[in-house]
């Protein structure tokens, strides 16, 4: 599904982007990595566990690379991954993102919702023409989108204590775009590092 000028194809859900057991493995690990290491500063949501260019996500990040450049109908430059583990109350309020994030891929890599009947998802919403729209999400499914056009957020994460949504962030360029070579990497030397390039 290649994207057009539209605002209702912006967006799309990618189904089953990753395998139920590549989620399981990242799941694990940013559960492992939030008990592990110190909290990260994270502006749009405080006191939620998040990296930036975590080796793993930064993999996943070149890993899915090719379907999503086979699914958007474009030529891609990655340029940086995130992962956040969402906590109970959490939310994520409405923005567009940079223009490192011109495509971007979330993926719901884990969740655990307690208090919640099992058909629960917590969704990523989106506007067109005014109105909300929820994508809803399972285990390996992405929302591919425009992330410098349309804008984007998730309602408060109604659950309770013990729940958590683990969600990656994968994001690239148009290699064929505007911001192809000033924003390749996110200003990095590659993929990997997490230090960028002095400006």
């Amino acid at each position: 599904m290649a994207f057009i000028n539209d605002d209702t194809k912006k967006y799309f859900v990618a189904r089953e982007l990753l395998s139920k057991e590549t989620c399981k493995i990242a799941e694990q690990y940013c559960l492992f990595k939030m008990l592990n290491e110190s909290q990260t500063e994270d502006h749009q949501v405080p006191g939620t566990h998040a990296v930036y260019a975590d080796s793993l996500i930064e993999t996943l990040l070149l890993h899915t690379k090719p379907k999503i450049e086979e699914l958007t109908g474009l030529s891609l430059i990655p340029t940086y991954s995130y992962y956040r583990v969402y906590k109970p109350g959490d939310v994520l309020p409405d923005h567009k993102d940079r223009s490192a994030c011109e495509i971007s891929a979330t993926v719901t890599v884990g969740i655990r919702y307690i208090g919640k009947s099992d058909d629960y998802r917590w969704c990523l919403h989106s506007y067109v023409n005014g109105e909300k729209r929820y994508l809803e999400c399972n285990v390996g499914d992405a929302v591919i989108y425009k992330g410098c056009e349309i804008e984007h957020g998730r309602d408060k994460f109604d659950v309770d204590e013990y729940s958590y949504q683990v969600q990656c962030f994968l994001h690239y360029v148009n290699a064929d775009g505007p911001y192809a070579e000033e924003i390749k990497y996110d200003r990095r030397p590659s993929i990997g590092f997490k230090v960028k390039e002095s400006m």
